[in-house]
């Protein structure tokens, strides 16, 4: 797979196909800056001399949120048109084009990312009055006609069944499948377009709570509010919605935060993330991918996975009756030989720092014997099964390289 072409005079021939470039464009290449930090798109500003600059979003062959489609990326943020700030869809391009890979043309937001605001207070406010906007005035039925939050989720946990399959198997990954399916809430409330992504970071500010735009849609979805206030709780650090900023978003139409459909939220959101995780390295591993960082996030997600044993409980579904659970073997515990699997940059890593030596063959022998028995058992296993599991991860023989992060850093 040719990476795509991200040069000048790649990029601005690209828009000048595609009708969204100034006349003059086709006589000199424009200035190209990359702006991804992320693990995802590849984002360019993109600017010919002094005029307005335009986005580019290229899609890449894999990463944290696959699949990459910028048409379905242009659906959501014309769904959010005019209910909140967002970047406006200039343009959708297919392969085959100068660039190599899809992408979509959008316009530059005004603002800059706020990491750590001196008094937070305004912008928390601002950032809840926001979220309360997108989820009472977005018309859902722009993405997807869907019932009700309780067939929202079942639309969504068949979807994270398909990431899961891109990925590894896990057994705290099977206990959480389980336990989201036999706790699924059977609430027939509104569901709502939720941002799926909801953070400060992905929020630029022209003023002290004052929203210029609000960015990276990729993950957007309809389903239950809650999981939008959830994802903020986990990974919004300063902005999380909890507290005061709740009754800012209660009062622009938020929903009421009901405490059994939060905790569910809470742990469907936390799976979320993990998986995504788990996707990135196993992109990399395949070769979709090529951003040496996705062994970082993919090593949190595969650490923090093990947490989600303690969610094995009584009488919940057989892991058969939920999903039929990816046959790969996690990159980081791979031999060298494991058919398709390049795992030459995560064993390099996960062996790497901190002067971490490989374990013998023998004793990663045993421990992956061990890992597939109690794997296996636990499909259909109560909460006897937690303890067991919590031995194996603490004798995992790569986790002296693992990075000591928490799930909620991913």
């Amino acid at each position: 797979m040719a990476p795509p072409d991200l040069s000048p005079e790649a990029v601005g021939s690209a828009l000048v196909d595609a009708g969204v470039a100034p006349r003059s464009a086709p006589d000199r290449a424009p200035e190209v800056v990359r702006l991804d930090g992320g693990y995802s798109w590849f984002t360019l500003r993109v600017r010919w001399g002094s005029r307005d600059a335009a986005i580019v979003r290229v899609a890449p062959f894999g990463g944290t949120v696959e699949p990459y489609d910028p048409a379905a990326e242009a659906r959501r943020l014309r769904a959010v048109a005019g209910v909140v700030p967002a970047p406006e869809v200039l343009a959708v391009v297919d392969a085959p084009n100068r660039i190599g890979r899809p992408f979509g043309v959008h316009t530059l937001v005004p603002g800059e990312v706020q990491r750590r605001p001196a008094d937070p207070a305004p912008y928390r406010e601002a950032l809840a009055t926001a979220l309360g906007t997108l989820h009472s005035r977005a018309d859902p039925q722009a993405l997807e006609d869907v019932s009700d939050v309780a067939a929202a989720y079942d639309a969504e946990l068949a979807r994270q069944a398909g990431a899961y399959r891109r990925s590894w198997r896990h057994p705290g990954i099977d206990v959480a499948m389980r336990w989201l399916a036999g706790n699924r809430p059977s609430s027939g409330a509104r569901p709502v377009l939720c941002h799926g992504d909801f953070r400060p970071a992905n929020v630029l500010w022209t003023a002290p709570g004052v929203i210029g735009g609000i960015i990276d849609w990729e993950r957007a979805w309809v389903g239950d509010p809650l999981c939008d206030v959830a994802f903020t709780m986990h990974l919004g650090g300063w902005g999380a919605i909890e507290g005061a900023p709740v009754d800012a978003y209660r009062a622009a139409g938020g929903a009421e935060v009901q405490p059994d459909r939060l905790r569910y939220a809470l742990r469907f959101e936390r799976l979320r993330s993990i998986l995504s995780g788990m996707q990135g390295l196993a992109a990399l591993a395949a070769g979709r991918a090529d951003d040496p960082r996705l062994v970082d996030i993919g090593a949190a997600a595969q650490a923090g996975a093990w947490d989600l044993v303690a969610w094995l409980e009584p009488d919940l579904p057989p892991l058969s009756e939920v999903l039929e659970p990816p046959a790969a073997t996690c990159p980081l515990h791979a031999d060298a030989g494991t058919e398709g699997i390049s795992v030459i940059p995560a064993r390099a890593w996960i062996h790497s720092g901190a002067g971490g030596a490989e374990p013998p063959a023998e004793d990663q022998a045993a421990w992956l014997d061990r890992r597939r028995d109690l794997t296996e058992r636990a499909a259909t296993a109560g909460p006897e099964m937690i303890e067991p599991l919590r031995a194996l991860a603490e004798a995992d023989p790569s986790s002296s390289g693992l990075p000591q992060v928490r799930w909620r850093d991913l």
